[in-house]
């Protein structure tokens, strides 16, 4: 047995000698796919694939209209999520098992262990564990697949938020992000102490028991002094951005409900629309147009640091200001570059988030590239944000420093929030 770590090397290899080719692999995309395209016309290709991960359907389209023998695994109950590739050439036929799947990862670009395997008894045994589970399987029909590409389009959304939510975890406790342990930052002068970061500290912001609710109101209450001292500000500033009318939502949630996230792992002061202007957007669009669906100004406390920005919009939300944002940038050069001219006025430690991708704003060398990285949000899946960070011991969030930073903050925000805005 060899260790194989690139099995797209190793294939190149095989495929334009093989033979005959079988292959049983948990998913599929076109890329893999289309390594094999390289074999002879001679050459018999038969597939046997799962769905339980998200193979493509442009690559089982693919496999039926070049007429490959191809069955897919749907038993029962049974998870599908080998990794095996056969190759005969003359009469000697050469294995490869381990972790990679007929995907550019699989193949290339993730890591991945496997095996080459020559030895002629282990691979009889595998050529009939191959066969076993071909003869299981389902031959792909063009019926199918029409149903599948329904199913694959529901969950293609739901795959990208769980690869969202696991890239931004990785990003909040992984081992190259550096991070000062909470107990290690000096909280000498600071608004926000050790006490109100703990709060968010795991396993804290799922549970729903009395100390955690407690240390979430107390972070809720602080977010509320800080409210009452930059909120007359703002009035005097004039501009249109307004606290939430309900006193009880003037932040987000510090108890579980079922309008708060199962973890509150952040509290949030925001403002944005008026009353008013909630109140025209649910006649225009339905109930679900409360504050929480629409761009605001925000200043978020989580476990390691403090955030302010302006939340274009989250996940599902802010339909109408992202979709009038496109059409701008699509049809409007004057607001391209009013938009550009704004994002390079911003400090240089604001960053722009979207479709999970954060940039700094020094990144930009020209309002097209701006607005072609803008023209990728999708407001279904992702947020849209652009904001800055502070460390829990950054004197510019001190008790004497908070307010002023976060106005000049905001005063450098609210025109892109102004641009932005969509009216009826």
């Amino acid at each position: 047995m060899t260790k194989v770590l690139k099995l797209e090397t190793e294939f190149k290899k095989f495929i334009r000698k093989a033979d005959e080719i079988c292959i049983a692999v948990a998913m599929i995309t076109d890329y893999g796919l289309s390594l094999f395209d390289d074999r002879d016309e001679d050459c018999a290709l038969e597939i046997l694939v799962g769905y339980d991960l998200p193979t493509q359907p442009s690559a089982l389209q693919k496999l039926i209209d070049n007429k490959v023998a191809t069955k897919i695994y749907d038993v029962k109950n049974h998870f599908f999520h080998p990794k095996v590739y056969l190759f005969r050439i003359d009469e000697e036929w050469t294995a490869f098992v381990g972790s990679g799947n007929c995907t550019k990862g699989g193949l290339n670009a993730n890591i991945e262990m496997s095996l080459k395997i020559e030895d002629e008894d282990t691979v009889d045994d595998l050529l009939n564990w191959y066969e076993t589970y071909y003869n299981l399987g389902t031959i792909l029909t063009q019926e199918w697949l029409n149903d599948y590409k329904l199913f694959y389009t529901e969950r293609r959304d739901k795959e990208k938020q769980l690869q969202s939510l696991t890239k931004q975890f990785k990003k909040a406790t992984g081992v190259t992000k550096g991070a000062v342990a909470l107990k290690d930052y000096d909280f000498t002068g600071q608004f926000f102490t050790f006490k109100h970061y703990d709060a968010f500290t795991a396993p804290k912001p799922i549970l729903d028991e009395p100390g955690p609710i407690k240390e979430r109101l107390e972070v809720r209450n602080k977010l509320e002094e800080l409210h009452n001292r930059i909120y007359p500000l703002i009035n005097k500033k004039g501009w249109e951005i307004y606290a939430h009318h309900q006193s009880q939502h003037l932040t987000s949630s510090f108890r579980h409900n079922e309008r708060a996230s199962s973890s509150l792992n952040a509290i949030w002061l925001h403002y944005g629309r008026s009353e008013e202007e909630l109140e025209e957007y649910k006649n225009q669009y339905g109930d679900n147009m409360t504050s929480l669906y629409h761009m605001r100004l925000e200043i978020l406390i989580l476990k390691d640091y403090l955030w302010v920005e302006l939340r274009v919009g989250k996940n599902d939300g802010s339909y109408p200001d992202r979709d009038y944002i496109k059409k701008q940038l699509k049809s409007n050069p004057d607001f391209t570059k009013q938009y550009y001219q704004l994002i390079k006025e911003l400090d240089k430690s604001f960053t722009i988030t979207i479709a999970d991708e954060e940039v700094p704003v020094t990144d930009f060398t020209d309002a097209t590239d701006l607005k072609e990285f803008t023209l990728q949000d999708n407001p279904k899946i992702y947020y849209f944000r652009i904001g800055r960070i502070y460390r829990p011991d950054d004197r510019a969030i001190s008790d004497n420093n908070i307010v002023t930073t976060i106005m000049n903050d905001f005063e450098k925000l609210y025109p892109l929030y102004q641009l932005f805005k969509h009216t009826f």
